[in-house]
């Protein structure tokens, strides 16, 4: 089998637009609170609920996808969005609307745990290192693309935007079913995963469990940070953050080519984990304010390096082809509940202390997320 690396692009872009979900809320906020009652909570809610989804059914999910193949669960995940956008273009209240959302989040969690699992499929496994860096980058990557289409047509009225969405997820959908070729469905005997495997992987879990607290307790706290110690407009802490997190993205595609070049993946992830703390760590103090930005930009960059690090990392810990769905669904379960812990962790940390011992927290659970990283078997 040869990569196709054309698959492999359609894939990244059906995650993208799966991520997009994550994304296509927040600068919808005002307007919905205006139209349908929003509380804050509320708000706060409809963009996160995704997430709990998959904290909750990350891995049932996988197990699922692996039994129904997986690029059945993706046509079906993308077709489940399509229905919630097209829910969320309708309501009428802030009940239907979180309704929609909490839909949405079963879809993009079928997406997050099929499409890694197909690019494994799709491409050789001198590839693996490459391709599955590249998905590490799907997150950001749509939601910053989501958050900049959604704020740059916001005048175009909210159920504009989700009937648009729904558009695009629908015609996702053809796509999936006519261009990603089905995957072998694993006999019924033999679909239940190796439990060797999934003991295997819990250190991977874990060590994205700590990347993926730590990545959105400063990602979602920094614009904080800079109002209230470094004086800065809401608008202008907030631009920064959203900056200084997409160089994420550049540490994933760095991340495929050390790999390429023989850097084990447990490895990059212990370096991305502690490299990106302790920079994180050092611009938390008083330095001044332009390299305290820079040295945000470079600990996101250097984090970067976990999710490509631990993608790749799956079909090296599954013994088996059938057990990297259910593995991608215990790492998507982790990451998951990594993001719902790690804001209010921090927040709590900082108002029981203060900022200047924020540092201590963090490097404490990047101690611990490396810790992991380096027990991954084969990684």
């Amino acid at each position: 089998m040869s990569t196709s690396w054309s698959r492999i692009a359609l894939l990244y872009a059906i995650g993208v637009l799966a991520a997009g979900q994550l994304g296509i809320v927040p600068p919808l906020v005002p307007d919905l609170q205006r139209d349908l009652g929003l509380s804050l909570a509320g708000a706060g809610m409809a963009v996160s609920v995704i997430t709990l989804v998959g904290a909750v059914l990350g891995l049932p999910a996988g197990g699922w996808s692996q039994r129904i193949g997986h690029a059945r669960a993706l046509a079906i995940g993308l077709a489940i969005m399509a229905a919630a956008a097209a829910l969320c273009a309708v309501a009428t209240d802030a009940t239907t609307l979180l309704a929609g959302r909490t839909l949405a989040g079963i879809g993009y969690l079928l997406v997050v745990v099929a499409g890694p699992s197909l690019m494994a499929l799709t491409a050789e496994p001198r590839h693996h290192a490459i391709t599955l860096s590249l998905w590490g980058t799907f997150v950001p990557t749509g939601i910053a693309l989501a958050g900049l289409v959604t704020a740059g047509f916001s005048q175009a009225g909210w159920r504009t935007i989700f009937a648009v969405d729904l558009v695009l997820l629908a015609a996702a959908v053809f796509v999936a079913v006519v261009a990603v070729p089905r995957d072998t469905i694993v006999p019924r005997d033999a679909q239940k995963p190796p439990t060797g495997a999934l003991v295997s992987s819990l250190p991977l879990a874990a060590a994205f469990f700590c990347f993926a607290l730590l990545f959105l307790a400063v990602a979602g706290l920094l614009p904080a940070w800079l109002g209230e110690r470094r004086g800065l407009t809401a608008a202008d802490a907030g631009r920064i953050a959203a900056i200084a997190t997409a160089f994420g993205i550049a540490g994933s595609l760095l991340a495929g080519s050390l790999m390429r070049t023989g850097f084990s993946p447990g490895r990059l992830a212990a370096i991305g984990l502690l490299g990106s703390m302790v920079l994180a760590a050092l611009c938390f103090t008083a330095l001044p304010l332009p390299m305290a930005v820079v040295g945000f930009a470079l600990s996101f960059a250097i984090g970067g390096l976990v999710p490509a690090a631990t993608f790749a990392s799956v079909p090296l810990v599954a013994t088996t082809p059938r057990a990297i769905g259910p593995i991608n669904g215990l790492v998507a379960q982790a990451g998951s509940l990594g993001s719902l812990a790690g804001p209010p962790l921090l927040a709590l940390w900082v108002g029981w202390t203060d900022w200047l011992f924020a540092p201590l927290l963090l490097l404490t659970i990047a101690v611990i997320g490396a810790a992991a990283a380096l027990a991954v078997k084969r990684a």
